[in-house]
């Protein structure tokens, strides 16, 4: 079995560029522990002479994030300039800021899309995306009237959901929401173990063995449509509806091909370090664009050696001799390293899990 991520020619098509670590939320499941502005934190014209090395290394899509990105006075500058080289631009926000007066200045700044958080029921979403004091203000109901107003407007509007302890039994009701507010796509994706979800990661993470009925679920849905699924990176990997799951926005079969962070994803922290992939931890920052300019850090594949020279002799657990090995790489970099503290075995795994639960 041929590895095929070797394959694909090698450009950071998509980056992640957390433009601030400011945020009006403290949600217990950030991977960024975001909060408070970094001091360190890329000024404007460190920002706009980013977004002119991004385009000249290939980048087609940016996705503004944070932190809360909106918290930023100066993202219509970023976005517009970005805007300007023909880059996709996408915010990701919690929707506290989202009114009509951002609208326009989304719109007038040339973002193309927004994609919201929602992260269960109110009680959950609640729960889970609190703000740094008591507000009274309901975040859930701050981000139904985002997702409402994007859905009527010419922007594409995104859901983002994890998946948790908390509400993975309520799929089947959020997804009815997305619908019936009339959003274009609904990511759904594992919460990790990284950030602030580490204390509490017993209370939250879900078990492994669960990743069948969460695929069973997901193809289920995909099937009833409304909405595109986006299936995460890290749920998977090769069931029966692997086509249908990694196949669903596009609209034809797919599989999984193996991580590409550092192949054709990047992600630009706040203060300009730069890492193969958005939730990895900050100790996989690879350099700095103070330091190195960006197309010169890139254009360095041994700074993500990890992809670039992947070796599958170094797969570890249910991964080293599994029959997917050459294609899969051990799935999610960054789950298989916060629940294993190696990105070379995953056992959030199709493969693995029924190896270890045959009845199941």
């Amino acid at each position: 079995m041929k590895d095929l991520l070797s394959t694909i020619p090698r450009a950071p098509v998509t980056c992640f560029w957390e433009i601030t670590d400011a945020c009006n939320l403290r949600c217990i499941h950030c991977e960024a522990e975001a909060g408070e502005r970094s001091v360190d934190e890329l000024g404007l014209p460190e920002a706009l002479s980013l977004a002119d090395d991004l385009a000249a290394a290939g980048c087609q899509q940016v996705m503004l994030t944070g932190g809360e990105p909106l918290v930023r006075a100066d993202w219509p500058a970023i976005a517009a300039c970005l805007a300007a080289k023909h880059i996709d631009v996408t915010v990701i926000s919690n929707g506290l800021l989202v009114n009509e007066k951002v609208l326009a200045r989304l719109i007038a700044s040339g973002v193309t899309g927004v994609s919201i958080s929602l992260d269960g029921t109110r009680a959950v979403h609640d729960e889970i995306r609190c703000p740094p004091r008591p507000s009274g203000r309901s975040s859930y109901d701050a981000a139904i009237q985002a997702i409402t107003l994007l859905a009527a407007s010419p922007l594409k509007t995104g859901v983002i959901t994890q998946v948790h302890q908390r509400n993975i039994d309520d799929l089947t009701q959020m997804h009815e929401t997305a619908v019936s507010l009339g959003a274009d796509v609904w990511q759904v994706q594992l919460a990790m173990p990284l950030g602030r979800l580490l204390s509490l990661k017993y209370a939250y993470l879900i078990d492994p063995a669960q990743i069948l009925s969460l695929v069973e679920q997901l193809s289920a849905l995909i099937d009833k449509g409304g909405v595109a699924i986006a299936v995460g990176d890290n749920i998977g990997y090769y069931s029966k509806a692997e086509p249908k799951l990694r196949g669903s926005l596009r609209g034809k079969a797919g599989f999984w091909t193996g991580c590409k962070a550092g192949h054709r994803l990047v992600a630009i922290c706040a203060n300009g370090d730069v890492k193969g992939c958005p939730s990895h931890p900050r100790s996989f920052a690879v350099d700095n664009v103070r330091n190195t300019p960006f197309l010169e850090i890139w254009q360095n594949a041994k700074n993500f050696s990890y992809t670039t020279e992947w070796d599958e002799q170094l797969l570890e657990g249910g991964c080293r001799n599994c029959q997917f090995r050459r294609v899969c790489r051990a799935g999610c970099t960054t789950m298989a390293y916060a629940v294993t503290g190696t990105i070379y075995n995953n056992p959030f795994c199709v493969q693995q899990v029924t190896a270890s639960y045959p009845g199941q």
